[in-house]
């Protein structure tokens, strides 16, 4: 592989939404990138590569410095071959380990095998990597929810609670696999953590790779498969846009201070949800629940398979509208946060209904599915 002035990227979880657009963030700017992809039943993983930078519209010569290497977090090394080792770990300037399961609903054991173990693989090879290799930084893809949602509090960047409070399987594992992290930081890798909040699309044109939990809550309380909601309109959850995050990630592994640095990758004032019930509105193919002021609110108010809806939203999204403070003390020094605004979100939705998340006309109510990525 041809030597370059930009750095050999190594990366895991690529075809997520994060990783698919630090993907296209480094191509774009001349680095070749290692791309570990695992296939799926009907796709392999050159193929899956092959249409996600299709769909990025990037062209040719730019698509082929993305090399694809087929293995698995959730194996030793990674999963891959000995010859793909040797590749890797000759080549590689940079390692950014984006791969988890993100699936709020996912069982212990895959958010264990794909977030504790696979971090414990990616930091087996990174370790190699730095021995026989020229790895300058290692960036682990943390979250904000890792250290725990299901109570008010403040959040530091550089360390992680002692007795944090877990809203799911998913935060717990990211917990643990950040404590990982923390472990070889400064001693073993030269690391660098990013915690992200709900990641959503692109600032300028809306554009993500996978729809995730701020996208399902939008399509499942736009869908009139509830008949009220509770009036949760003053709350607000942080939401940050991929491009931001993604120029934050190259930006922390350029800069020399960031090193043994953690950054909370946010937005500088959050979603409120009023904007987003109000931007619903104008949406007229949405139907949203009848808002109920929190001192009328029942249940009793829903049917039976509402009240279903409903336990399983409120299990996904009340954590995440709790009083979270974030330091960016870090975050800030090394991009200037975003800030969210009606027309932001517009274009968030303009894009969901043209990727056809949700549809142009007629909303038909779809069955409740797990919210997925928080980062």
């Amino acid at each position: 592989m041809a030597t370059r002035t930009q750095p050999t990227v190594f990366l895991t979880g690529a075809t997520g939404a994060i990783g698919s657009r630090v993907l296209e963030h480094y191509l774009l700017r001349g680095s070749e990138v290692l791309v570990l992809v695992r296939p799926r039943e009907r796709q392999s993983s050159e193929e899956r590569i092959a249409a996600m930078l299709e769909a990025a519209k990037l062209p040719g010569e730019l698509r082929r410095r993305a090399h694809v290497f087929e293995g698995s977090i959730e194996e030793p090394f990674c999963g891959l071959s000995r010859l793909d080792r040797r590749r890797v770990i000759s080549a590689a300037d940079l390692f950014i380990h984006s791969a988890a399961v993100t699936n709020l609903g996912a069982s212990p054991e895959d958010c264990y095998r794909a977030n504790v173990l696979g971090t414990e693989h990616a930091l087996e090879l990174a370790r190699l990597c730095l021995q026989g290799g020229r790895l300058r930084r290692f960036a682990y893809l943390s979250s904000y929810a890792a250290s725990g949602t299901a109570r008010s509090g403040y959040f530091a960047e550089d360390s992680l609670p002692a007795a944090p409070f877990f809203a799911n399987d998913y935060e717990r594992t990211k917990y643990e696999a950040e404590a990982l992290v923390r472990t070889a930081l400064g001693r073993e890798l030269p690391i660098v953590i990013f915690r992200p909040s709900v990641t959503v699309g692109d600032t300028k044109t809306g554009r993500i790779a996978s729809f995730n939990l701020f996208y399902q809550v939008v399509r499942i309380l736009g869908s009139g498969m509830l008949s009220h909601w509770p009036d949760l309109r003053e709350r607000k959850v942080n939401i940050v846009p991929v491009d931001y995050v993604a120029r934050a990630i190259r930006r922390g592994l350029q800069v020399a201070w960031a090193l043994g640095r953690t950054f909370h990758l946010v937005s500088r004032n959050g979603c409120l949800l009023r904007d987003l019930f109000d931007l619903v509105k104008v949406f007229p193919y949405l139907r949203v629940p009848k808002l109920v002021p929190m001192a009328q609110w029942s249940l009793s108010l829903l049917n039976q398979n509402e009240q279903a809806i409903h336990r399983a939203l409120e299990a996904y999204l009340l954590p995440y509208l709790n009083d979270l403070r974030l330091e960016t003390r870090n975050a800030e020094r090394l991009l200037t946060l975003p800030v969210i605004n009606p027309s932001f979100l517009r274009r968030l939705m303009e894009y969901a209904v043209k990727a056809g998340y949700l549809p142009r006309e007629c909303f038909a109510p779809a069955p409740l599915g797990p919210a997925e990525a928080l980062a």
